[in-house]
């Protein structure tokens, strides 16, 4: 195949282990996935003052997430700026270095690396906040501390984390979206469930937990960013797509999408491109189409996914016409 095409695209499959112990993995498992939950939704969801977090890092795969907060904080002239996180004990310099700069008056600035939570300007309505920038790498508790403090301060009543992760999905089909709670009226209000993953966490879940704590209601979305299609300079508009469509309904907040969907296009040709390019790939990619037909079934049960997805890896072990990318590290 072409490398010009999909640069590390075989690397990446060759070296993605399938195995649900993998951080910021997520395989077949029938958790809640999106629907049309806002059909019904009180007015009163969408109109609380709500923060929407979205931070670079461990949960944005394909930059999916903190770019879809972006656009809405740039549709909406979110810029007033309400708090500034940056403290040096939440950040490793070494792994996240500040940048110099020139400022507007030509002299030399520092730009740290940290968050912010922004808002409309004050002379507009006070609806709508986001929290965007890095994650931080250390004292997660009291960051998170910082954030809930601010929250009181702004009398934000709702959270809603964006992230998205690596998944064993198809680029060729839908981007799903999970919507979880671990609230009970957020969940009956919107139709949906409580998340059932255990595992390795982000700062996300840790700003949850520490909003729970004082009463605020959070809903968390995850966009599931097919894996192979990941890489350092690989943006995923696809899945920013999927992000931006159920934030639409959820928070009563709409974008321009006409250059987000084009680039969507193209990155769905890109990666069909690549694909074509090899038999193996090509493999790889109906098996992940098969599974997901699996899941999409009204008639499928558990057992029937989990069948599904055991027969799925056993390929992998036993089919010697199976795609060898397939095969997890560990297995060798």
């Amino acid at each position: 195949m072409s490398h010009r095409t999909a640069p590390g695209i075989r690397a990446v499959i060759g070296h993605q282990s399938t195995s649900r112990r993998r951080v910021g993995w997520w395989a077949p498992s029938r958790p809640t996935w999106s629907r049309s939950v806002t059909d019904s939704l009180p007015i009163s969801f969408s109109t609380d003052r709500t923060l929407l977090v979205a931070l670079r890092g461990w949960n944005d795969a394909g930059e999916a997430a903190s770019t879809a907060v972006s656009m809405i904080e740039d549709e909406h002239a979110l810029d007033r700026l309400v708090v500034t996180i940056d403290d040096e004990v939440y950040y490793d310099y070494g792994a996240f270095r500040p940048r110099i700069e020139n400022d507007a008056e030509g002299r030399r600035v520092i730009r740290w690396p940290g968050v912010r939570i922004a808002a409309a300007p004050g002379d507009r309505e006070q609806r709508l906040y986001t929290l965007t920038g890095l994650e931080p790498s250390l004292r997660w508790r009291s960051f998170a501390a910082e954030v809930v403090a601010a929250c009181r301060l702004e009398s934000i009543e709702r959270i809603v984390i964006v992230g998205a992760l690596l998944a064993d999905a198809p680029h060729t089909r839908d981007i799903r979206v999970s919507v979880t709670s671990d609230d009970p009226q957020v969940r009956a209000l919107l139709g949906i469930e409580a998340s059932q993953y255990e595992g390795p966490t982000g700062i996300p879940s840790v700003i949850a937990e520490a909003a729970r704590a004082i009463g605020i209601p959070v809903v968390s979305l995850w966009a599931a960013v097919p894996h192979y299609t990941s890489g350092p300079e690989t943006h995923s508009p696809k899945a920013t797509l999927a992000l931006l469509d159920e934030l639409a309904g959820l928070v009563d907040v709409e974008v321009d999408r006409g250059e987000l969907e084009r680039e969507a296009e193209a990155w769905e040709e890109r990666f069909d491109d690549a694909v074509a390019a090899d038999d193996e790939l090509v493999a790889y990619v109906r098996y992940l189409e098969e599974a997901r037909d699996v899941m999409d079934s009204d008639a499928a049960t558990g057992d029937a996914i989990a069948a599904e997805f055991e027969r799925f890896l056993a390929k992998d072990d036993d089919d010697p016409d199976a795609p060898r990318g397939r095969r997890s590290p560990d297995s060798r």
